[in-house]
């Protein structure tokens, strides 16, 4: 008699779900605007990305809000 064989599940395609962030929110900056967070980011440690740079700008100012 034959061994049954081993089901093998499939890889699932694109990108797994991230929980980390809430929608992406489009938004259209100046020019002068994306200079002004690329010279910021320039003089952060580590140099975070575009995206985490709006953030973390972004959080800052809220803060200040309070």
């Amino acid at each position: 008699m034959a061994e049954k064989s081993i089901p093998v599940e499939g890889k699932k395609r694109g990108r797994p779900p991230g929980s980390a962030y809430a929608d992406p929110i489009p938004v259209r900056l100046t020019a002068e605007q994306v200079a002004e967070i690329d010279a910021w980011r320039a003089r952060q440690d580590g140099a975070p990305s575009r995206s985490e740079a709006i953030r973390q700008l972004v959080a800052q100012a809220l803060t200040a809000l309070r």
